[in-house]
């Protein structure tokens, strides 16, 4: 693992703490960007994974790039919704299940560019690497509330 993606981990598992001892009440949002704590099923160990990561609300629904700081492999969690689209999302103080569904085409586009106007980093991210960074959106019955 680089030192870029140790840092990300390291960051993101003290994140996941302090979001989920707090039920999301601290560190929901970072920089002045709003952020959730996305609960997998881990593909190999069917254990619960936990990830923070930044969100664009669109249309009702919650969309997240997986990025990985511009690595060349795609995020754990990403690899687990392509395994297990069901998901846990704790979110603006209320927890609830969603599902996980890959953005292509136009829709993609759009989101995307939505996420890059919220954090420009992301194009930057797409900068670094070959891989193309994948935009999720996740649908749950608290989404339309």
């Amino acid at each position: 693992m680089n030192l870029r993606s140790l840092l990300i981990v390291t960051f993101s598992r003290f994140h996941t703490l302090v979001l989920r001892l707090t039920r999301g009440k601290l560190m929901k949002r970072l920089l002045g960007l709003d952020m959730l704590l996305l609960t997998t099923v881990g593909r190999k160990t069917g254990q619960k994974r936990y990830t923070p990561l930044l969100f664009k609300k669109i249309e009702g629904s919650f969309h997240c790039a997986g990025s990985f700081g511009g690595s060349d492999k795609p995020p754990h969690w990403y690899s687990n919704i392509l395994s297990d689209p069901s998901v846990e999302i704790l979110a603006e103080g209320r927890t609830f299940q969603a599902q996980a569904h890959i953005l292509e085409g136009n829709a993609k586009a759009d989101a995307w560019n939505s996420l890059i106007d919220l954090y420009p980093n992301f194009q930057k991210y797409q900068n670094r690497t070959d891989r193309v960074i994948p935009v999720v959106k996740f649908e749950g019955k608290s989404n339309c509330d």
